[in-house]
């Protein structure tokens, strides 16, 4: 009897039900003029994406690397890679020119200057020391105004006798006390910073500004101490890098590729924006900023050049000079990598919602430096998921499950290239149609930055994938029992992203009660159909006989090729009738051949006896062929029966003749199913039953909810194979004759 007919539900309905989105989706960065603008928020990032070097790192900041005085005067001075140059503004040329006797050349390679009173004084910081510098016939040092222990700050501030640098995190200032520049806590900020990455002092005041990331803070001097005079900070900004300051406490700060300037507003006491002063065009890259007292006019350093930009009364407009203009060897090499910043993609539209999302990059990090992804899938929940950070002993790569709180290395950054498919990044997030990745750039060391780099070069930088999981799996529904004990369970595998396809399946069987019976855990396979095993121990029943039921359920849920996971599918009933585990109990006389002593077939001893399992041979010899039965020798055959079974009819065919059965019976019942014994036997003659010949096996079973048959040679070659005769075993004695 064929498997029960299977029924699927309609293509319209299963469109209804699990309507088609679009396919996954891959959007590829490689950092370039062409997908730049496409790709990068400019809004939400401060790290410098270079489309000439294809290539995203750490701003370089070059706080004080120029300074005006704090008099106005227009003479400026500024740092290049090995000295300070002053610069004086040549009334006949309206250019400006260097001044030889005022160059300074400190005794190691400056990193910023500040301009103080008395003109033409100077602070120069380095890497060993911070220096003051004052006119002798030229400029020389002034120990008693120097700090030896302020250095490598990555910012300096300076006011007539005051002094502070930014190291790491805290800031350090000093002042003229007893003869001698003295640690100054008071004019300190009360308040603890995150990574600062500029500080001034203001010359008309003691106070001082601290740049962080996306805020300007502001700490006054109280007599004591200097808390922070929250009212006066500028807050809500992104990737400030550089800070320069002028009179009235008017700020101008640096964000991307912009200026602005801010001032103190009498009205209101707070610091307002003033959008006529800002500079948001013509710059590339700028890395510091320079404001001249009691004047609007201002110098931008913008790679090699310092540019001028001069206010026009009569526009009312910032204007850019480029007579007043100068360009500084190696002024691009100043500065220092801010401790941190962030790239931020637009968002990409998948065509569908999309829980999830994986990023990977190509990463250059060097000691001491980190690169952070986080990916979002609706702009609004964001997930960091693996982070890669430079050692001195290589890269490592770290995956995260609770946003960085701890991470898990999975080896170097090869792990996150974009060529390399791995399935340990993606991440599960609220389904969205706004997919974002984030990198936040790091680096302890302002020497050192990390780089998203493309490789090859100008090839795939970042990539962000999305997926959907699997739909439910389409599940059948069965018109009438399996008459097989070993039934083909199926379902039809459903994606939203066409072309994707099944790589793991679970099906779980249970029975009326719900009580679980069969679990085949994740089975790594695309077939659509799961079989349910029977057993070939010839003492264990299987597992659906055992259940002592015909009735059962079962349910299905599936992987994609990426591993993601559908839901269960619902449970689907089906019933079993059938014949299960033929097997071969006792054999009369077995074939000396065949069997050694004591392994023959027994009766009530079940660990002997020999299961004919499907597809097994009459060629082979036991125990993977069938049996051996000498010809008319009594075979005893013992068949379970799924399902409620009352009568039985059996046949053993061999040739054109058929084997005699001595006994038929039902020997036990679990539940609604049976076990039956039947007994059988051949001819004896070698003529009508020569050696070599295949005993075949036909039953049919019939009941109340069904029949069932199970027949060979369609379920194996038979169940026995004869070998010589039962007549070998008789002896023959003459009359009289004594044996």
């Amino acid at each position: 009897m064929s498997r029960k007919l299977l029924i699927l539900v309609g293509f319209l309905a299963v469109f209804a039900l699990f309507p088609r989105a679009a396919p996954a989706a891959t959007w590829d960065y490689t950092i370039k003029n062409a997908d730049t603008a496409t790709t990068i928020d400019v809004s939400g990032t401060n790290a410098v994406v270079d489309t000439d070097t294809n290539e995203i790192r750490l701003p370089k900041a070059s706080p004080h690397a120029v300074s005006f005085y704090p008099d106005g005067s227009p003479d400026f001075v500024v740092t290049t890679p090995t000295k300070v140059i002053h610069y004086a503004l040549d009334i006949a040329t309206n250019t400006y020119k260097e001044v030889g006797v005022l160059e300074i050349n400190p005794p190691s390679n400056p990193l910023g200057v500040v301009g103080v009173s008395p003109y033409p004084d100077v602070v120069v910081s380095t890497q060993t020391g911070t220096y003051h510098y004052s006119f002798a016939a030229s400029m020389v040092q002034n120990p008693a105004l120097s700090v030896a222990g302020l250095q490598g700050c990555m910012s300096i501030g300076a006011r007539d006798m005051d002094v502070a640098g930014l190291v790491g995190n805290s800031v350090e200032a000093y002042s003229f006390q007893a003869g001698a520049m003295a640690r100054a806590a008071s004019l300190e900020p009360s308040a603890a910073l995150n990574n600062p990455v500029d500080i001034i002092l203001y010359s008309d005041r003691k106070g001082m500004a601290v740049a962080e990331n996306d805020r300007v803070r502001v700490f006054l001097y109280n007599g004591s101490s200097s808390p922070e005079a929250t009212f006066l900070n500028i807050t809500g900004q992104n990737g400030i890098i550089a800070l320069g300051a002028a009179e009235d406490m008017r700020t101008a700060f640096i964000s991307g590729s912009s200026v602005y300037e801010w001032q103190l507003d009498a009205a209101s006491g707070t610091m307002k924006d003033v959008p006529v002063l800002a500079v948001t065009s013509g710059l590339k890259a700028p890395s510091l900023v320079a404001l001249r007292p009691n004047s609007y006019d201002r110098i931008i350093g913008d790679g090699d050049t310092l540019r001028y930009y001069k206010w026009n009364s009569s526009s009312g407009q910032l204007e850019y000079n480029a007579s007043l203009s100068v360009a500084v060897a190696g002024l691009s090499n100043l500065g220092r990598y801010i401790p941190s910043a962030t790239a931020l993609s637009l968002p990409f539209d998948p065509g569908a919602d999309t829980p999830y999302v994986r990023v990977r990059a190509s990463i250059d990090a060097p000691t001491n430096t980190s690169i952070t992804f986080s990916v979002t899938a609706d702009s609004t929940t964001w997930a960091t998921t693996w982070r890669v950070r430079g050692t001195a002993g290589g890269t490592v790569c770290e995956t995260t499950t609770d946003n960085g709180t701890t991470w898990t290395s999975i080896g170097d950054r090869s792990q996150v290239l974009p060529t390399f498919e791995n399935n340990q990044i993606w991440v599960t997030l609220p389904a969205g149609r706004s997919v974002r990745w984030k990198a936040v750039l790091a680096t302890s060391d302002p020497e050192a930055t990390p780089r998203i780099v493309t490789v090859p070069a100008g090839g795939v930088a970042v990539r962000i994938d999305t997926d959907a999981a699997p739909n439910v799996p389409i599940m059948p529904t069965y018109s009438s029992c399996f008459s097989v004990a070993s039934p083909a369970l199926e379902w039809t595998f459903s994606d939203p992203d066409p072309g994707d396809y099944q790589t793991a399946y679970q099906v779980q069987v249970v029975k009326t009660d719900m009580a679980l019976l069969y679990d085949t855990d994740w089975v790594t396979s695309s077939d659509e159909e799961c079989i349910v095993p029977s057993s070939s121990a010839p003492d264990t029943p299987s597992l659906l006989w055992d259940s002592g039921d015909y009735n059962f359920n079962y349910r299905v849920r599936c992987k994609d090729r990426l591993g993601l996971e559908s839901s269960w599918s619902n449970y689907v009933s089906f019933c079993v009738i059938a014949f299960d585990r033929p097997r071969i109990a006792e054999i009369v006389s077995p074939p000396a051949q065949t069997f050694l002593a004591g392994t023959e077939p027994v009766l009530n001893l079940p660990t002997t006896h020999i299961v004919i399992t499907p597809g097994m041979t009459s060629t082979a010899l036991p125990p993977v062929g069938l049996p051996r039965i000498k010809a008319g020798a009594k075979a005893t055959l013992l068949v379970d029966s799924i399902g409620p079974v009352s009568s039985v009819s059996s046949a053993f065919p061999y040739l054109t003749t058929t084997s005699t059965v001595w006994n038929q019976e039902q020997i036990a019942t679990n539940g609604v199913n049976g076990r039956w014994q039947f007994e059988f036997s051949t001819d004896a003659n070698l003529d009508v039953c020569p050696s070599g010949t295949v005993v075949g096996m036909d039953l049919e079973g019939n009941g109340a909810s069904g029949a069932t048959e199970l027949h060979t040679p369609d379920y194996s070659d038979g169940v026995a194979v004869t070998s010589g005769s039962i007549y070998t075993d008789w002896v023959v004695a003459l009359k009289g004759r004594s044996l």
